[in-house]
């Protein structure tokens, strides 16, 4: 067996162990991105909203909404409340905020509401970019949702599991306006209440079993 598939043997089974401690002992990357359409290939993305979790807590000074200088707004300005002026007076190159990401995500786990969307359009723009290769582990609170239902056998309507109705079901209260750091705000304090539901025991391992993975930006 060469030495590569020896280091890789050992990075899998040092990552299955790292996966077994608690999950406040993860720090997590809570990502929102607002986009023109649904097809990456098509659309592009319109702004990106982020905060940070560290041991546990939302850490409201890393809440960061970026709007790139590319974005195309449109008929689009009342869904995502940017406008024309806001993208030429705030607007960021898209290559900046994907290498400022990338920076963020080296020692964090990135979580998202409904993660094929958000992976698409983040896969597109790396390749777009032309950007090194990538390997970061995610979370979806929709998946996680999902599977909870599942579990309890607890039938969910359509609808059900958009990023209001989920928060609906523990309490959460209801964000006024629509743009990627409310979301991100929202999709945290999401997490938070699907672990405490899990128990004060959960792990990574648990979060990843019903709604995550890892992915590679090539």
């Amino acid at each position: 067996m060469s030495l590569s598939c020896l280091q890789k043997i050992k990075a899998w089974h040092i990552s299955r162990q790292a996966m077994q401690r608690a999950w406040t002992e993860w720090n997590y990357l809570v990502l929102d991105v607002e986009t023109s359409g649904l097809d990456p290939k098509q659309d592009h993305i319109v702004s990106f909203g982020w905060v940070c979790i560290h041991k546990g807590v939302i850490e409201l000074d890393t809440a960061r909404h970026i709007v790139l200088d590319s974005a195309p707004i449109g008929d689009n300005v009342g869904i995502h409340m940017i406008t024309d002026s806001d993208v030429q007076q705030q607007g960021k190159k898209q290559e900046s905020v994907l290498r400022y990401l990338r920076h963020l995500l080296r020692e964090r786990v990135l979580v998202m509401h409904h993660a094929p969307i958000e992976l698409g359009f983040l896969k597109h723009a790396w390749q777009s970019e032309a950007l090194a290769a990538f390997s970061v582990s995610w979370l979806d609170t929709l998946a996680i949702e999902r599977t909870k239902a599942n579990r309890s056998q607890q039938p969910i309507q359509d609808g059900g599991f958009r990023l209001g109705a989920c928060r609906e079901r523990y309490g959460l209260p209801e964000y006024q306006g629509h743009d990627a750091l409310t979301d991100a705000l929202a999709t945290a304090e999401l997490l938070l209440a699907q672990i405490a539901y899990q128990g004060r025991d959960c792990r990574l391992h648990d979060l990843n079993q019903m709604g995550g993975g890892r992915v590679r930006f090539l």
